[in-house]
């Protein structure tokens, strides 16, 4: 036996895990997937080694909701020598994106009350600067009688 062997058991392990939300294993596929990354490029994002990765898949995840989450996040970022701070925020992230998820597509007639033009896409939309322009502005603007004259 190499001493490559129990590391390569350990993330065929963890691969297997990656279905399941209990464990980190899905936290860290479902995190991977929605940034682009590669199983090295996230071990390198995060600071640490790859064998340390596999080894943090194969934890229970943590429940966001419980009393014991800061504590259960930071056991797991010194179990795998990662920042505690950049693991809990890859586990809100993911728990985010996951209730985003979940919501029924047809938000737009029973709770949010129908408007014309209304798409359930537009949920996250962007803020714009309050001194640009729209449209509707220059109308009003052009339609004011100018004070200097």
């Amino acid at each position: 036996m190499t001493s490559q062997e129990p590391l390569a058991a350990l993330a065929a392990l963890a691969r297997r895990l990656r279905d399941d939300p209990r464990f980190m294993s899905y936290v860290l596929a479902a995190y991977q997937e929605q940034e682009g990354l590669t199983d090295d490029d996230f071990a390198r994002e995060i600071g640490t080694l790859p064998a340390l990765v596999s080894r943090l898949a194969l934890c229970k995840r943590p429940d966001s909701s419980s009393a014991r989450f800061a504590e259960q996040v930071r056991e797991l970022a010194d179990y795998a020598l990662i920042d505690e701070a950049r693991l809990a925020g890859i586990l809100r992230q993911v728990e985010a994106l996951e209730k985003l998820a979940r919501r029924p597509a047809d938000l737009s007639a029973r709770r949010l009350g129908k408007r014309p033009g209304y798409s359930p896409t537009g949920l996250l939309a962007a803020a714009r600067d309050c001194n640009e322009k729209s449209p509707d502005d220059t109308l009003h603007e052009e339609e004011r009688p100018d004070s200097e004259e």
